[in-house]
């Protein structure tokens, strides 16, 4: 990843994992409602959202593309190799690591494998002017509202549909996206598609 690939756009890089059965599937959830106020406001053509792979060994560019297609997300998702996405955490200053799977019954959407491994990291979104300066940085799990894309929610295990219902704390909203984007576009953005 690289920011000069979006010359002039504010950058929303979000670090995420395809399968993820707890919170990530609640960052793309409100990830598309950004997208679709982003969508209500002509000039908001500016930003570029950029969902970040913590799991490069995994999320190949093919399965990228088939979550991308399987949840409506319409920005780019990334992967890099394990040295740039070390590179990438130490400049941004977010966590990952590889645990191992506790659930026995957890199984790839993609493959129909049981999973053996997860990866365990932290929550953060981070708004990137134009210039890329980092202006918004935010270290917390997201709180989602409203009906959860079919598909999203059938990736949750029972933690993240305990997540869905009720928000760690501290936690981050679409509109609380919003206002942050706003920051770094020096104007408000819309909230009424919320």
């Amino acid at each position: 990843m690289r920011l000069s690939s979006w010359p002039g756009k504010t950058v929303l890089p979000v670090p995420f994992l395809t399968l993820c059965q707890d919170v990530c599937p609640l960052i793309t959830g409100n990830l598309l409602a950004v997208q679709r106020a982003l969508k209500a406001d002509p000039a908001a053509g500016n930003v570029q959202i950029v969902e970040l792979s913590v799991d490069p060994a995994r999320d190949t560019a093919a399965r990228l593309a088939a979550y991308a297609k399987l949840t409506g997300g319409n920005w780019q998702f990334v992967t890099e190799s394990a040295a740039d996405l070390r590179g990438l955490a130490k400049f941004f200053g977010f966590y990952y690591q590889k645990v191992p799977e506790n659930h026995a019954d957890a199984i790839d959407w993609w493959t129909g494998k049981h999973l053996t491994h997860d990866v365990d990291h932290t929550d953060n979104y981070f708004v990137i002017d134009p210039k890329g300066i980092e202006r918004v940085e935010n270290d917390a799990a997201p709180d989602f509202h409203g009906k959860l894309n079919r598909k999203l929610y059938d990736f949750l295990d029972a933690l993240g549909h305990e997540h869905l219902v009720q928000a760690p704390q501290p936690n981050w909203t679409p509109g609380d996206l919003l206002k942050a984007l706003a920051v770094s576009l020096g104007r408000p953005l819309p909230e009424s598609t919320l």
